[in-house]
């Protein structure tokens, strides 16, 4: 299915508003908290994040389409499965848990005391929850890890359960900074550090031939940036409604879950002010990437 209007019911994001940039005023931008990010030799092939999961897992995840209006959720789950990866492959003595989304979702509502009825939320309240209170694999959860809209829902309205909420305090993500710009987006890439969007920017869900979406419509969603280009210069946005969405022809061994898109709409969605560059670490640090994710003959 490619009609982006049969997904619009799943978009989650509830835009810039008060609730939200209090829960921003805790993390700076990304040029203040991390200058030594930029600078040097620009890049100039493509620097591709995504392939840490095929470097880590031999595969990219199967991650079941969202049931409710938790893409916020979804959008910084899906960031920090790639933060896991990526860390890994850098030599980090970690192990990869898939990250459980409600727990995001219920955790992101909390904090922005937006509990109760109605779907959604914000990037900067997932940020907040994920730094504060914590994250829990879907592993942690037992038989019951697997994703349920149900289960979104359920925590979205009174919170996770505090057992929960216990087992998160160990997990929490390092830290965050906003990307307010095209090259925030290329510092935190060419680093190794996912980047979230939270925008009002619909598109196509039809790829072109070379793997972009036409910019479309609008709608109020959460995705993650995983891979940046500057052949034709664009990011590459991963989706959370399931396999194959959009459709169409994928380059450069992108997932078929994701699509890329060119610089100046990307420019525009980081302008909204709700995208966040992810560490695991407490700090950014600046750090080469493996040669296999910086040059353009992906499989």
């Amino acid at each position: 299915m490619n009609d982006a209007s049969a997904y619009r019911a799943l978009c989650g994001w509830r835009g810039v508003d008060a609730k939200q940039k209090f829960c921003a005023s805790a993390f700076g931008a990304l040029s203040q908290t991390a200058p030594h990010l930029y600078g040097g030799l620009a890049p100039t092939g493509p620097v591709l994040l995504y392939k840490a999961w095929q470097d880590a897992l031999g595969k990219y995840p199967d991650y079941p389409a969202q049931q409710i209006g938790d893409c916020v959720s979804f959008g910084h789950g899906h960031g920090n499965d790639l933060l896991q990866c990526i860390e890994i492959e850098l030599g980090q003595p970690l192990v990869y848990r898939e990250t459980d989304t409600e727990f995001i979702y219920g955790a992101s509502r909390e904090v922005a005391g937006i509990l109760g009825t109605g779907d959604g939320s914000y990037g900067a309240a997932a940020i907040k929850a994920m730094t504060t209170i914590g994250i829990v694999s879907r592993e942690m959860l037992g038989s019951d890890g697997a994703y349920s809209g149900q289960r979104a829902k359920a925590w979205g309205e009174t919170g996770p359960p505090s057992s929960v909420q216990s087992e998160a305090a160990p997990f929490k993500l390092g830290t965050a900074a906003a990307v307010a710009s095209w090259d925030d987006l290329v510092a935190a890439i060419t680093n190794g550090y996912p980047v979230t969007i939270c925008c009002d920017q619909g598109f196509d869900l039809t790829r072109d031939q070379e793997g972009f979406c036409a910019a479309s419509g609008t709608w109020g969603h959460c995705m993650v940036i995983a891979g940046v280009r500057f052949d034709r210069p664009g990011a590459c946005i991963l989706q959370s409604w399931g396999p194959n969405v959009p459709q169409g022809p994928t380059a450069l061994g992108q997932p078929d879950w994701s699509f890329w898109a060119d610089q100046n709409v990307i420019e525009a969605i980081l302008n909204e002010g709700d995208s966040w560059a992810l560490s695991k670490a407490p700090a950014f640090k600046k750090r080469e990437l493996p040669p296999a994710w910086k040059y353009d003959s992906a499989a």
